[in-house]
């Protein structure tokens, strides 16, 4: 009977995207399997003319990932283990492989692509034995803790044969192992492996550096949501150290997504309905250049697949949508195939000071003068502009994962081509979600005068050693940190707090998204987007940009900056010299300026809420104190 396991179309976005494990009711760890098993069920939907509602198109998004379009994941909340020709029709694979019972301890390893999960056999050895139980009422068996994982992304099981035999295989033709818990203690010397050989040995020193090296164990370069083993495929093995590690630790999985804001392509009088079937089927376009040469009786028959209408109205609707086509505004055009955030973002940036688009389209801004929000002077005098977000559309897509570490140096195709095998796969699994915001540009004469005072540099260049003492001890590159994107990134924290405070949005359904210059310092940047973009009615009720408008605004914005001048952790808070994920905050701790990891772009660092009000002997160093 195939078992049903909902999931949320997101969730294999992030956190469980393609090579993540996922702990399912009744001790069921599954693995999400590479974007080939993806493939075989968009053949299906696509024989059965229904992928169209799966393709998700971004121009813009796709030219930076060198991808050709984006794929919704599929909805298998219906049949989630339906088996078709011995192979699973989702794209989930059984990992670990190693399981055991509960009750006597057997262990057994079993394929990737095993059906359901397997029943102890009982199998008679010394000790207690499930040999006496009927079969059908024997346990299931449950997958073990313990794997193994390296920083190059690979996965596998931990080598419990060849650490009970100290790096030697077992003499036995077919050893059976067992797993003894919490007989002597609760830490892993009391966990036992024993092999039907007689040997036995504790899983005290597992974890220790080189613990596997040391009795001969390296890296396979398994990967297992390929179908990639050691054992059936005789993978290369990988240069990379293996570390031990629990299958729900967080450093085995790091979700890599790109994230972009839909740009309007398309002149304002152009209607949202056209929009979509161009956008969906703009290759019939002659690529995008409607001339002498485009095929129209093609595309005729794509209108009238598309849109359903009859042959007699086929022409007039093809009139129209060509009409649209020669109203698109020619900008990604020109756009580098690069992978650069920074660059990425300014084309958001200054498309939003521009205020493009309208209510027909996916993207709709207004801009209000400071000089309309005249409650107090905050505003006014700290930025130069707000912008209204009324409509926006982001799209979320996942482009790779990495593990041990949150950044480990692949460029972009390696990050794509590790999580398939197919090269002929030319797209990637996406969201999309829309939503509202609210846009502040930071006043850049003020921002400028307040970044160059030696008290700001200072502390700025402290935060920013702690920062990159870490990424130089793993290898990793050091981060240009600038006072301008401290205090950008604490301003957001304090105002989604503030926001969720006063309109009763729950925090996490807030995201921030920073625009500011640290890669291109010739391409300023001094603004930050407090934007709803979930997945439910949250999103899309009106309530943030209604409180953006003057009346409202300058009360928040106030509110939260005096709010922050006082932590129930002050004095320690804001006299701290490093705290948080290794000290990468200031003044900067759950009481004041921490948010849920969903909504920060940082992961709760390169905080310090000085860069507002100030320490408590120099509260001018403050930028609102300045002004």
């Amino acid at each position: 009977m195939p078992a049903n396991k909902p999931i949320r179309r997101s969730q294999l976005i992030s956190p469980w995207g393609v090579g993540q494990m996922i702990n399912f009711p009744k001790d069921e760890s599954l693995m999400v399997a590479g974007l080939d098993l993806w493939e075989l069920k968009f053949r299906e939907l696509e024989r059965s003319k229904s992928l169209d509602e799966f393709i998700v198109e971004e121009e813009r998004l796709a030219k930076r990932l060198r991808v050709k379009n984006f794929r919704l994941p599929p909805d298998f909340r219906d049949n989630i283990l339906e088996k078709t020709n011995q192979f699973l029709k989702i794209p989930f694979v059984r990992f670990p492989r190693w399981h055991y019972c509960t009750n006597c301890g057997y262990m057994h390893k079993v394929p990737i692509f095993h059906h359901e999960k397997p029943r102890c056999l009982g199998l008679p050895f010394q000790g207690k034995s499930c040999s006496t139980i009927p079969q059908n009422k024997r346990r299931k068996l449950i997958p073990v803790r313990f794997i193994a994982i390296c920083p190059q992304g690979h996965i596998e099981d931990f080598p419990f044969e060849e650490w009970v035999h100290n790096g030697s295989k077992c003499t036995d033709t077919n050893p059976i192992m067992r797993l003894r818990a919490g007989r002597s203690s609760g830490a892993l010397s009391g966990i036992e492996i024993l092999c039907s050989c007689g040997q036995n040995k504790s899983m005290a020193g597992a974890f220790n550096e080189n613990a596997l090296q040391r009795i001969g164990v390296n890296c396979h370069a398994e990967r297992p949501w390929v179908g990639e083993e050691y054992e059936k495929h005789n993978t290369q093995h990988c240069p990379q150290q293996l570390r031990v590690v629990q299958k729900g630790a967080s450093n085995v999985y790091f979700s890599n997504v790109r994230s972009s804001i839909y740009l309007p392509q398309w002149q304002p009088s152009v209607d949202s309905e056209l929009i979509n079937i161009l956008e969906k089927n703009w290759g019939f376009l002659n690529d995008g250049r409607v001339n002498d040469d485009f095929d129209r009786k093609r595309f005729m028959l794509v209108v009238m697949q598309k849109l359903q209408v009859d042959f007699d109205k086929t022409d007039f609707w093809v009139d129209k949508l060509i009409d649209a086509a020669k109203k698109k505004i020619i900008g990604y055009d020109a756009m580098p195939a690069t992978d650069s955030e920074e660059f990425y973002r300014k084309m958001e940036y200054d498309a939003i000071l521009t205020e493009p688009g309208s209510e027909k389209q996916d993207f709709y801004v207004s801009k209000v003068k400071v000089d309309e929000y005249t409650e107090n002077k905050i505003i006014s005098k700290g930025f130069d502009s707000i912008c209204l977000l009324h409509k926006l559309r982001e799209t979320r897509a996942f482009t790779g994962f990495s593990r041990w570490l949150p950044v480990d140096g692949k460029a972009l195709e390696a990050k794509k081509d590790f999580i398939k095998l197919g090269a002929s796969i030319n797209w990637l699994p996406a969201i999309v979600v829309r939503g509202e915001g609210v846009f502040f540009k930071f006043s850049e004469k003020s921002l400028k005068e307040w970044a160059a005072k030696k008290e700001v540099i200072e502390r700025v260049n402290g935060l920013a050693k702690n920062f990159n003492k870490t990424k130089l001890d793993k290898g990793q590159e050091a981060r240009n940190i600038s006072p301008e994107f401290i205090l950008i990134h604490t301003f957001a924290h304090l105002v989604i707090n503030q926001f969720s405070y006063e309109c009763g949005y729950g925090s996490s359904a807030l995201r921030e998204r920073i625009y500011c210059n640290l890669e291109f310092p010739d391409e300023v940047m001094n603004g930050v987007l407090i934007y709803t973009a979930s997945g439910d009615s949250e999103g899309s009720l009106g309530g943030l940009v209604r409180q953006g408008k003057p009346g409202n605004l300058e009360t928040i914005v106030y509110n939260s900056i005096e709010n922050a001048r006082w932590c129930s952790s002050d004095p320690i808070c804001i006299d701290s010299h490093g705290q948080g994920p290794n000290s990468c905050n200031l003044a900067a701790c759950h009481n004041c300026a921490l948010l849920p990891e969903t909504c920060c772009e940082e992961s709760n660092m390169l905080l310090d809420r000085a860069m507002l009000i100030g320490t408590l002997d120099n509260p001018e160093m403050g930028y609102f104190n300045s002004i």
